[in-house]
């Protein structure tokens, strides 16, 4: 589960096969235990809503979420990361 404010969201659009699909920025800042000693951790992750959850999601600008998901690179050829989200909730 990781936490984060929605920083940036692209349009909904639709791949070639017709499936919903929206991409957004997740900001996420924590202060974490590592080793016995405090470490403040702060990220942005590439993330990717698709089917009805691009459609009917709580992503929003600026919004305050908790996403599930996995990684998976952006394409076969890219190094990229892209969180793929499987469930949101507005936190």
């Amino acid at each position: 589960m990781l936490t984060g404010v929605v920083a940036e969201l692209e349009t909904l659009r639709y791949t070639p096969a017709g499936v919903p699909l929206v991409g957004c920025l997740i900001r996420h800042e924590s202060q974490q235990i590592e080793a016995g000693n405090p470490r403040r951790v702060s990220l942005e992750l590439a993330a990717v809503a698709i089917g009805d959850l691009a459609q009917h999601s709580a992503l929003s600008l600026g919004s305050h979420i908790s996403v599930k998901g996995f990684l998976a690179r952006k394409s076969q050829k890219s190094n990229h990361i892209v969180l793929h989200i499987c469930s949101v909730k507005p936190v």
